[in-house]
């Protein structure tokens, strides 16, 4: 396999910055592994907070264990936050950003 497919393979797979690793190339990796962090955290933070509440509320007993009663409270609740969709946003440009970045970089190492 080539040193460019590998680098935009390990950046899709495994994550963001992950082939600029194998590329030895440090710094081009934090401009992407800590943008996707830092929204991987914000995204999981948001998702388990509501998860939390619904937690709260079936065990409250305000809302039944019931998989359609659940999704009936996270559409009533408005879904996803603002901040989700954000993360959710840079997490998806990062990753495509990363992946084709790190194939250039290694195609242009040749």
């Amino acid at each position: 396999m080539s040193r460019p497919v590998i680098a935009a393979l390990l950046s899709a797979l495994v994550f963001p910055g992950a082939g600029h690793l194998y590329l030895k190339r440090g710094g081009r990796a934090l401009l992407f592994l800590l943008p996707t962090l830092a929204a991987v955290v914000l995204f999981l933070g948001q998702a388990f907070g509501q998860a939390t509440e619904i937690a709260g509320q079936i065990m409250a007993g305000t809302v039944a264990p019931d998989p359609v009663a659940i999704a009936a409270r996270l559409e009533q609740s408005g879904g996803a936050s603002t901040v989700g969709t954000v993360a959710a946003g840079v997490m998806l440009v990062c990753w495509i950003g990363a992946t084709v970045d790190a194939y250039l970089l290694a195609r242009a190492g040749k």
